[in-house]
């Protein structure tokens, strides 16, 4: 009986122990699925929290970028309009050859006006893009040009201007021959008698002597009235021809033509560059849309220059 007890004692020991030990086991296995959920829900947390933090970065990117992109064309609208203002005062001066010769101020007005519209685009060629800079550079070229025309028409235009405005003045002294809307009227009728003459000998109506008397006395008749400068008496005796007059006035009006077109391209291309949703950094390399649209701007500078 006591062998009998013992062994009972012993089994019994031995299933305590397994109780125990499967009571450890079921909390070791509730303790790690608990444990897995905590992490599953940190990681969910955390993953959370990322997803938080990419968007404000993003949305702090997007705001930084846009204020960037606005600066960037509240200088670019700037650049642009200064090299406009600049290109007008051009285009002005040119417009009126007739105002050109008419002092020392006047004369300088051009060169200073170019100089002006020259620095404006070469702040546009800083400021880009390309596909902008080569309109401006076309309507630069183009301002400059007829700036040149004007200045050559500039003391034909001028001497002309004062003869027209001394033969037509109110108080015209019509009695007096020695007057000086008189000689104002003596000189007129001489340098178109000039041009007849270069007419009529270029057609071989009449021979050099007889052109040669009618320039002397047109020469002297322009001496005598007084009103014009030597630049201006060499612009209405060099060459009389109507025929020069008419070409230099069509090369001074085409040119103005010319500018006037390159200007109204430059204006188009820059506010559609300037619009919100254009070209805002032209210098972003992946940015396909801001190459499509430079390509559409860059389309009338292919044609535009010459």
């Amino acid at each position: 009986m006591g062998g009998g007890d013992g062994m009972e004692t012993v089994v019994g020991a031995v299933c305590t122990l397994l109780g125990v030990a499967v009571g450890a086991l079921g909390a070791l296995a509730a303790a790690r699925i608990q444990l897995r959920g905590a992490i599953a829900q940190a990681d969910a947390v955390l993953a959370q929290a990322d997803t938080t933090y990419r968007a404000a970065l993003d949305q702090a990117y997007a705001a930084q970028r846009a204020a960037h992109e606005q600066w960037r064309r509240e200088i670019r609208r700037d650049a642009y309009a200064a090299f406009v203002t600049a290109l007008d005062e051009v285009r002005e001066l040119a417009a009126r050859p007739e105002l050109l010769d008419a002092g020392e101020e006047a004369s300088g007005a051009v060169p200073a006006a170019s100089r002006a519209v020259t620095a404006a685009f070469a702040v546009v060629e800083l400021e880009g893009p390309t596909s902008l800079t080569l309109l401006a550079r076309t309507a630069h070229q183009r301002g400059l040009t007829a700036a040149e025309h004007a200045v050559r028409l500039a003391p034909r235009a001028t001497a002309m201007r004062l003869l027209n405005s001394a033969t037509g003045a109110a108080t015209a002294d019509t009695s007096d021959s020695g007057s000086p809307s008189a000689l104002a009227r003596a000189a007129h009728q001489a340098l178109t008698q000039l041009r007849e003459a270069v007419y009529r000998m270029e057609r071989g109506e009449t021979g050099r002597d007889a052109y040669d008397a009618v320039r002397q006395r047109a020469t002297e008749a322009v001496d005598a009235c007084g009103l014009f400068t030597p630049d201006q008496t060499r612009a209405l005796l060099s060459d009389p021809s109507w025929e020069v007059a008419l070409r230099m006035g069509s090369e001074h009006a085409d040119a103005l033509a010319r500018c006037e077109a390159a200007r109204g391209d430059f204006v188009t291309a820059a506010r559609a560059l300037l619009a919100p949703d254009g070209d805002n950094d032209a210098d972003t390399s992946n940015d396909t849309d801001t190459d499509r649209r430079e390509a559409r701007v860059a389309r009338p500078a292919r044609r535009l220059i010459p």
